[in-house]
């Protein structure tokens, strides 16, 4: 299972613009330009995302092995940057689409501590009325952080997650039958290790086959590349956790986690039933929520999840918590409305 259940479909990236970006010179002096993110972009967006992963240019540049290009859309004012909205743009016109951020990822904009919340309603009009004149088919805008109070031209849906809190000494998951799972898997000897792809890529791929086949998909929503960078990038970057869970020497389960902000978010869970036995997904989310506790982390984010994923649903809903909703604003145009 993944963070969002499927992603739309990916082409390749846009080779050349057809016609100069438009640079959308708003009243008050405020100005909104589209930047690649790379250098001082970059760093800017990188610095103002702060703990938040999923904004983070690193990990934005994972879905360039999915032909996507990490952008940013600014407003300044002078010299002086006042707000970003960073995503990943896929396709080429007259199909260009934009994603902030792909998959489910949590976007929406980013705030100079400079802008007064009164003032940020003016800036995201001229921000988004720029966007809306690039002219991509779909733009998507997953705003986990309710960074917009409204978006004009763009449609609403609420999406919903469950947040637990983990901040206590003794938390346990409210469920008798998921510790006594937990227990069960000690007793069976699996042990946790931090992912290593010279020791792991291959029986972790092989989860991934197994994961994906079970879930009916043709194709697999990742390929080996994308795994590859992500194994790097986590190596270099300590926001993202890669577990491995083995059972005399053999791959039972492997997750993913993001540390997003003040959570511990599940970004992949994949694994092999033939070791259901073992419980070992219930065995590695508690003791990863245990470990991020002791270093500071306060919620478990437990994810969106589609609603015919009814064991998923019912996983999830043990482990307590509280319902979550966000906006995810939504703009089709063309050829982005028939599908």
């Amino acid at each position: 299972m993944t963070h969002r259940d499927r992603a739309d479909e990916m082409v390749a990236p846009p080779r050349r613009l057809s016609a100069p970006w438009p640079v959308w010179e708003a009243g008050v002096a405020v100005r909104v330009r589209r930047a690649e993110m790379t250098g001082d972009v970059a760093a800017l967006v990188g610095g103002w995302a702060g703990r938040r992963t999923f904004c983070q240019p690193g990990f934005a540049d994972l879905w360039r092995e999915k032909g996507g290009r990490p952008v940013a859309w600014m407003a300044e004012r002078g010299d002086e940057p006042l707000a970003v909205l960073p995503g990943v743009e896929f396709g080429r016109r007259p199909l260009l689409r934009f994603q902030s951020m792909p998959d489910g990822g949590y976007g929406g904009v980013l705030w100079s501590s400079a802008v007064a919340a009164a003032d940020r309603a003016s800036v995201v009009d001229d921000l988004l009325a720029a966007v809306v004149r690039a002219g991509y088919v779909k733009t998507f805008i997953c705003d986990f952080y309710h960074s917009l109070a409204g978006a004009d031209g763009f449609r609403q849906t609420v999406a919903a997650t469950s947040l637990v809190d983990i901040t206590s000494p003794d938390w346990q998951p409210p469920d008798r039958k998921l510790l006594a799972q937990v227990h069960k898997a000690k007793r069976e000897g699996i042990r946790v290790v931090d992912f290593d792809w010279g020791a792991h890529a291959e029986g972790f791929l092989t989860l991934v086959r197994l994961t994906e086949r079970r879930h009916g998909r043709r194709r697999p929503l990742y390929g080996d590349g994308f795994y590859r960078r992500l194994a790097d990038y986590a190596r270099n970057d300590g926001r993202v956790r890669w577990l491995m869970c083995e059972h005399e020497g053999r791959p039972a389960c492997s997750h993913i986690y993001l540390l997003e902000d003040d959570m511990l978010q599940g970004w992949q869970f994949v694994f092999d039933k033939a070791f259901s036995f073992l419980k070992p997904n219930q065995y590695m989310e508690l003791w990863m929520c245990q470990h991020m506790a002791e270093a500071g982390i306060r919620r478990l984010n437990l994810g969106c999840s589609p609603q015919d994923a009814q064991g998923l649903r019912a996983f999830k809903d043990r482990w307590g918590g509280s319902a979550a909703s966000y906006p995810v604003w939504a703009r089709r145009r063309g050829l982005g409305r028939l599908r």
